[in-house]
């Protein structure tokens, strides 16, 4: 035949198309430039690259063009896999050859109003699975020669797509894993600090009947817990902006109180916790914090324990409605202790776990299965001791952190 280049042609497309694939540009672009370089390098006079449609495997999407079909067909068409040549190639996963498309009644003719007389259509084959149909067209007949050029080329552009979809799902997965964090980080922080501040907002009106004096109290009191949820969601809320505009929304110094993961890793785990047992008793709970044989562990390590111990202290108050509260923290060869030990109401612990991963299959729950999830990313172990009327024990153990600062106090 006349229309292809040379054989030199032909490596240097396959060349050319193997560079392609292993760039770093969207996959449209590097379709529209792998039919440019088939139109150009071998002078085929019309291309497409039409790809499966995901939502409907029985239609190909034709988005990508070459040749004389770019610049005539500026739509994308939606052509059904079960009519012609393009459609048998996806439905028989092999090549289809058609020298003379006027004998051929699966053909279908274009809107181009192209003259059309032969046309070559390769299956993009990954395994069994068909991605796409790299077809071509033309006045002059194709040959075996055109056929095998075009299913190496086809060859790459599948690996450039599922490298395309692996990246979607790549993104996709780890945009879940952040509202996943973030969910986690609101429940660790806002919500426990909103529940603390309902609970004395509930409990003005009697105060104030009381002592006017511990109205007032409790009342600087909701003001400061809501300072500080509000402390919380601004720093989660900059987390989701681009640098720059963190850098515009950092707040000035002592606006508002400096959140709990901040504090964390300035003041230590025990500086905090102990901070929030305290604020626990203001609200008429005996809280108790033995910390003599703790030391300093590494910031991310403080960082990620922090929500776990605030969470139980939030269930032996928000659940349990305890009125005493012990909790320990202790690091000796064997590793770090955290444990929580309060006289609340207690509950079935087996029937509890099965509830929360029964929430947890249809997506629902965070409590104790959030519990669950901190702890094992962190290596260690959580075992919860209670029953009805008998108060909790929960005892976390993480195994030992190498290079672990020792508290300067």
């Amino acid at each position: 035949m006349s229309h292809p280049g040379p054989p030199s042609s032909r490596l240097f497309l396959v060349a050319r198309v193997g560079q392609l694939i292993a760039s770093d540009l969207p996959l449209e672009e590097i379709l529209q430039r792998a039919a440019d370089l088939i139109h150009g390098e071998l002078r085929y006079p019309n291309v497409d690259i039409p790809l499966i449609d995901p939502a409907d495997p029985g239609q190909l999407v034709v988005r990508v063009r070459g040749g004389g079909y770019k610049d005539r067909i500026r739509h994308e068409d939606r052509i059904p896999v079960a009519a012609g040549v393009m459609g048998a190639a996806v439905r028989e996963r092999r090549t289809q050859l058609v020298p003379d498309v006027a004998a051929d009644p699966r053909y279908v003719v274009p809107p181009s109003g192209v003259a059309v007389r032969s046309e070559l259509a390769v299956p993009i084959l990954l395994g069994e699975q068909v991605l796409g149909v790299l077809n071509v067209e033309g006045p002059q007949p194709f040959d075996d020669d055109d056929a095998t050029t075009l299913e190496t080329v086809a060859g790459f552009l599948a690996v450039a797509i599922r490298h395309a979809e692996l990246s979607r799902r790549a993104q996709e997965l780890a945009v879940v894993e952040e509202r996943q964090r973030l969910a986690r980080e609101l429940h660790d922080s806002v919500t426990q600090l909103l529940f603390s501040a309902k609970l004395v907002a509930e409990s003005l009106a009697a105060a104030y009947r009381r002592d006017p004096a511990e109205g007032e109290k409790r009342t600087a009191r909701l003001a400061e817990q809501l300072a500080r949820a509000l402390a919380e969601m601004r720093a989660l809320l900059k987390e989701l902006r681009p640098a720059e505009e963190q850098r515009l929304l950092t707040l000035p110094s002592g606006e508002f109180p400096l959140p709990a993961a901040m504090r964390v890793r300035r003041d230590g785990l025990a500086a905090v916790l102990a901070e929030r047992l305290r604020e626990v008793a203001r609200d008429g709970v005996e809280a108790r914090l033995e910390a003599a044989a703790w030391r300093r562990q590494s910031p991310d390590r403080e960082a990620a324990l922090l929500p776990v111990a605030l969470e139980l202290i939030a269930n032996a108050v928000k659940h349990a409605r305890a009125r005493r509260i012990e909790l320990r923290l202790a690091v000796d060869d064997d590793g770090a202790t955290l444990e929580v030990e309060d006289d609340g109401a207690g509950f079935d612990v087996r029937a509890t776990l099965e509830r929360a991963d029964r929430r947890s299959a249809r997506g629902g729950g965070l409590g104790v299965v959030a519990l669950r999830e901190r702890v094992a990313e962190l290596g260690g172990s959580l075992r919860l001791e209670s029953a009805p009327g008998r108060g909790t024990h929960a005892r976390v153990v993480l195994p030992p952190e190498s290079g672990a600062l020792r508290d300067p106090s």
